[in-house]
């Protein structure tokens, strides 16, 4: 009886040893890689978010006055289209 006892020890390590090192290592390894592309993700976003928000904030800082006269005087060049009417 105590050989059965031996083989059966024997094969509970090596299954445990299996599934260990084929199974949760593997599966570890890859939630790590993950977390981490995660992070770099976030991390490159983060800083193609920020000269947006800069640029933004500068032209919320700009007076509005400044803005009005800009938007109304027409810029050098421009071309108004119209038609002649006759009477």
């Amino acid at each position: 009886m105590s050989i059965f006892r031996v083989l059966l020890y024997i094969f509970l390590a090596i299954f445990i040893y299996k599934f260990v090192f084929g199974f949760l290592v593997p599966l570890i390894k890859m939630s790590w890689r993950v977390r981490s592309q995660i992070k770099e993700f976030q991390r490159q976003h983060q800083q193609q978010q920020d000269p947006l928000q800069q640029t933004s904030t500068t032209n919320n800082n700009r007076p509005s006055s400044a803005s009005n006269e800009a938007a109304t005087k027409p810029k050098a060049g421009d071309y108004i289209d119209f038609e002649e009417v006759k009477e």
